[in-house]
C-alpha cells in the first residue's frame, strides 16, 4: 500500500512598509498601518517587522528613501522575507525598482485587498468580479510599463520587432479578457435587476458598514440563519438575502452586504455591481458600527462617503452600534449624545435585537397610507393580494356594479403597482365595451 503524503505550503513572511508625509497625523497613519497588519493577517501572511518613514514627499523611484531601503534589504535574508507590503499604492516603475533591488515580491495596499477578495470569493459572480478588478488594476499599472518597454523595443538595435509585437499581444489578451468578463457580469447584472423588480412589492433592508463591524453576526441574529462569520476583514464577499419574519403582513427582506474600507479600490466598487445595487435599491439601510472601535467616528465618515458615491445617502439610514454588551450605560449615553438617532445592540448576546425589530415595525407603519379601491370582482388575484399583504379596513361587494369596494392601509411602495393593474383592467373593459 502506498503511503500518502501532504504538500506543505510555506507561509509568506513579510515586512510592512509605509511613508508618512509630514502633513499627515502620525496617530492616524499608525492606525492605517495597524489596518494593513489586519489585512495581511487576513491574507494569512506572517508579518515580521513594520517600517514607517516620515518624508516630505515619497521617493519617485522607490517610495522610501535610499537609506531606509538599504536598511530593509539588510534584514531580508536574516528574517527570511519573501514579500514586501506597502501601505501606499505603488506606480509600476516603483514596484519594478523595489523588486529588482530587494529580490522580493512587492505588493501595495490595493493588490493586498484584491488578493484577499480572490481568496474569499466563493460564488461564480464574485470570482468574476474579483478577476475583473485585478485585471483592471494591473492593466492600469502595466500600461505605463508597456509604454516604457515599447520605447526601448522601438529604439534598441536587435529588439525592435519581436519585443514590440509581444507587448501588443499582451495588451490585446488583457483587453479581451477584461471585455469578456464585463460581458458576463453584464448578463448577471440584467438577471439581478429582473429579480429585484420581482421583489418590488417587498420592503428591502440592507446591512452596510465598515468591514468587521459584525454585520453578518447581526444578520444571523435577526434572521436565525447561520451564514459564515469570522473576526477578520472581508470575511463575507457575497451578498445574502433572507426573508425577515415580522408581525405585519408586509414582506421584509434583509440583505447582508460586503464590508467597506478606507480607500476601497475603485475597480472593486465598479465590479461589485449586484451587491452595491442592493444598497442603492434598498428602502432602509442599517449602518452597523463596532462601538468598541476607537476609530468608529472616522469609520462612520468613511462609510457615509462611500454611500454618497453610490448615491445612497438620501435613504432612510439607522445607525446601529454593535457589540454594545461591553459598554457601560455612561459610555452609551456619551455616544448617544453625539449620534442621537441610533440604536445599541449586541448581535452576539441578542441584546436589544427586539428594539431593532420594533424599529422596523415602526418604519413599516410610517410607510402605510389609506387607500380606497373599486376592484372588479373578476380580479381575484388582486383581491387575494390585498388580503395577504395589506391591512384591510373594510371590503364590500357591490352587486349592481359587480365590483368590490375596498378600504385598506397599504404600503406606499406598492400603491403604484396596484393602480397600474386597475388602470389596465379599466382600459381592457373600455376596449371590450366599444
Amino acid at each position: 500500500m502506498t503511503k500518502g503524503f501532504e504538500i506543505s505550503v510555506k507561509p509568506e513572511r513579510a515586512f510592512l512598509i509605509g511613508v508618512c508625509s509630514k502633513k499627515q497625523s502620525k496617530e492616524d497613519y499608525d492606525y492605517k498601518m495597524t489596518e494593513l497588519l489586519q489585512l495581511s493577517e487576513t491574507a494569512e501572511i506572517i508579518v515580521v517587522k513594520t517600517f514607517v518613514q516620515a518624508l516630505d514627499k515619497p521617493d519617485v523611484s522607490t517610495l522610501v528613501g535610499k537609506g531606509k531601503l538599504e536598511e530593509i534589504i539588510s534584514l531580508i535574508e536574516t528574517d527570511q522575507i519573501s514579500t514586501l507590503i506597502f501601505n501606499d499604492n505603488l506606480s509600476s516603475s516603483q514596484a519594478r525598482n523595489i523588486a529588482q533591488k530587494t529580490k522580493c515580491n512587492v505588493v501595495d495596499r490595493t493588490e493586498l485587498i484584491l488578493d484577499i477578495f480572490a481568496k474569499h470569493a466563493k460564488t461564480h459572480e464574485s470570482i468574476l468580479q474579483v478577476e475583473l478588478a485585478q485585471l483592471e488594476y494591473s492593466y492600469s499599472k502595466l500600461r505605463h510599463l508597456w509604454q516604457h518597454f515599447s520605447r526601448i523595443a522601438g529604439g534598441a538595435v536587435g529588439v525592435r520587432g519581436p519585443g514590440e509585437t509581444q507587448i501588443e499581444i499582451d495588451r490585446r489578451l488583457v483587453r479581451e479578457r477584461i471585455s469578456m468578463l464585463k460581458n458576463k457580469l453584464l448578463d448577471i447584472k440584467k438577471t439581478t435587476e429582473i429579480k429585484r423588480k420581482k421583489r418590488s412589492n417587498q420592503i428591502s433592508i440592507c446591512l452596510v458598514g465598515y468591514t468587521n463591524a459584525g454585520k453578518s453576526t447581526l444578520f444571523n441574529a435577526l434572521t436565525k440563519e447561520k451564514i459564515y462569520t469570522a473576526d477578520k476583514l472581508f470575511a463575507t464577499l457575497d451578498s445574502t438575502t433572507r426573508a425577515l419574519k415580522m408581525d405585519s403582513k408586509v414582506n421584509v427582506l434583509l440583505t447582508d452586504t460586503i464590508g467597506f474600507i478606507e480607500n476601497l479600490p475603485t475597480t472593486l466598487i465598479q465590479s461589485f455591481y449586484s451587491t452595491l445595487y442592493e444598497v442603492r435599491e434598498a428602502d432602509l439601510l442599517f449602518h452597523v458600527v463596532d462601538v468598541n472601535n476607537p476609530k468608529k467616528d472616522f469609520y462612520i465618515q468613511t462609510v457615509n462617503k462611500i454611500l454618497n458615491e453610490l448615491n445612497a445617502c438620501d435613504k432612510d439610514i439607522l445607525l446601529v452600534f454593535n457589540k454594545s454588551d461591553t459598554q457601560s450605560q455612561l459610555q452609551k449615553k456619551e455616544i448617544n449624545s453625539l449620534y442621537p438617532d441610533s440604536v445599541f445592540v449586541s448581535a452576539k448576546t441578542g441584546e436589544n435585537i427586539d428594539i431593532l425589530k420594533e424599529y422596523i415595525n415602526q418604519y413599516i407603519f410610517k410607510r402605510k397610507v389609506f387607500k380606497k379601491y373599486l376592484i372588479p370582482a373578476n380580479m381575484e388575484n388582486l383581491i387575494s393580494f390585498l388580503h395577504n399583504h395589506t391591512e384591510i379596513q373594510s371590503i364590500n361587494y357591490l352587486p349592481e356594479q359587480h365590483h368590490y369596494e375596498c378600504e385598506t392601509m397599504i404600503d406606499a411602495n406598492i400603491v403604484k403597482n396596484i393602480e397600474e393593474q386597475l388602470d389596465k383592467s379599466r382600459l381592457i373593459n373600455f376596449i371590450d365595451s366599444g
